[in-house]
């Protein structure tokens, strides 16, 4: 395959202005940086303004968004009942030092929407979210330990830092995965804390639980595996969990920070199957920072401030349930009927119809994943399973392929995963196709 200097090439030529950002930004951030997963070799762009699908950069370059702010825009940029209510709440004040009526609005929304859901709490993000929801199970249970799939992203903090995107070759092997650090300042015996298993090998993943059965709190799992690659769980997987949690009085904790967007009721709605308890963010705060966690009452009754003695666990945060946020949000969740999902996942398998044909066409490997508008792409021909065979995939190419996107105007996640919004259609969804094709007309000739 051809190599990525013609690409890059190409970048660097259309990107001035943001390269002279970056390298300010330098001047003030650890590499120009607060957000390792939107820094991109050789750098990212910087992006002056966004409207609807369109992102435009500091260099006026204009490129469908196919990403949404790692798909959080599921209304696309800027949509007029989310400015709306924002602006008019910003004029009654920005945060308060009390409870405000829109937190209700929105706790309601979802209540109604998600099956795990009696009560729920709302946090800053998505890492809070997941935080809590392993803290209330270890205060049920009694117990410490926590099991995750390797690949399985649930944030930043240290309990869940464990066997997220590892080397193979130094990780054990694929049916018994060491747990391995994500980063480095882990506390001492993080890992230790932390069984991993491989993601959908129902019966490996079973033998490693039975093992530990009862040291475990808590089985936290992505229905899919986003940041990673928008990989699905299979019925099978999800069922055995299920199944072995209740059985052994375990807490199963389903993270749809992302897979939210599979359905109106989320994953767990589309698999039909029900957690203990659930993480979200993104999607659900409207563009604005949140996380959630809810589960049953019983659960969720270890946060009641009326409760004898207070709260048995604590949870606080000066930014939770601010009106600003809990009105966009449910200004989003409000657009989002299930027609709307429906007509999300039509499109979304419009585009990866589109996708198979490019491959087809051009006589190279091409898998598409993903639930609902959710999709990732994949160049290899191997069956795709777990982490490790979405690691085992050309590095470099995916690279180039993602820099050729950027050039031909089409904006995805630098792991070539994306989502389409509502202001998405088959036009556009055109454009895409189009432009990979010529991505990859370019990738697969040895000129480049």
């Amino acid at each position: 395959m051809a190599e990525t200097t013609s690409e890059v090439d190409r970048y660097i030529r259309s990107t001035p202005k943001s390269k002279a950002l970056w390298e300010d930004a330098k001047n003030y951030l650890p590499g120009g940086d607060s957000r390792n997963s939107i820094f991109w070799s050789p750098y990212p762009i910087f992006v002056d303004h966004a409207s609807g699908c369109h992102v435009v950069d500091s260099d006026g370059v204009d490129r469908l968004d196919f990403v949404g702010t790692m798909t959080t825009l599921v209304l696309g940029h800027s949509p007029k009942a989310v400015v709306d209510a924002v602006q008019e709440q910003l004029k009654q004040g920005v945060v308060y030092n009390a409870p405000n009526v829109h937190q209700i609005r929105l706790a309601k929304l979802l209540c109604e929407r998600i099956p795990s859901f009696d009560l729920v709490r709302f946090t800053n993000s998505g890492t809070e979210a997941t935080l809590n929801t392993i803290r209330a199970a270890r205060a049920v249970t009694g117990r410490s330990k926590i099991a995750k799939v390797e690949g399985g992203y649930h944030g930043s903090h240290d309990q869940v830092s464990v066997s997220v995107r590892v080397n193979p070759a130094k990780a054990g092997e694929r049916s018994r995965p060491d747990a391995m650090p994500a980063t480095e300042g882990l506390s001492e015996g993080t890992l230790d804390q932390v069984v991993v298993m491989p993601f959908n090998e129902t019966a490996v993943a079973r033998k490693i639980l039975e093992e530990h059965k009862d040291e475990l709190a808590a089985v936290i799992i992505e229905p899919m595996l986003g940041s990673v690659g928008m990989l699905p769980a299979t019925p099978e997987y999800l069922s055995m969990l299920r199944e072995f949690t209740r059985d052994n009085g375990i807490i199963l904790i389903f993270d749809e920070v992302i897979s939210y967007r599979a359905s109106w009721g989320g994953a767990q709605e589309y698999y039909g199957i029900t957690p203990d308890m659930t993480s979200l963010g993104k999607i659900i705060g409207g563009g604005f920072s949140i996380g959630a966690f809810g589960g049953s009452k019983d659960i969720m009754d270890l946060y009641d401030p009326t409760a004898a003695g207070g709260p048995r666990v604590a949870h606080a945060g000066t930014f939770n349930a601010n009106p600003v946020t809990m009105l966009a949000g449910a200004a989003t969740l409000e657009q989002l009927t299930p027609e709307v999902y429906r007509k999300l996942a039509e499109m979304t398998e419009y585009l990866r119809a589109g996708i198979l044909k490019v491959g087809a066409d051009l006589e190279t490997p091409v898998q598409v994943t993903g639930l609902g508008s959710l999709f990732g792409l994949h160049f290899t021909g191997i069956e795709l399973v777990g982490y490790r065979d979405i690691a085992t995939e050309d590095a470099a190419f995916r690279h180039q392929v993602f820099l050729g996107l950027l050039n031909e105007g089409i904006m995805m996640a630098a792991n070539l995963v994306g989502a389409v919004s509502t202001e998405i259609g088959e036009a556009e969804i055109d454009e895409f196709t189009a432009a990979l094709r010529r991505v990859l007309e370019r990738a697969l000739t040895p000129s480049g």
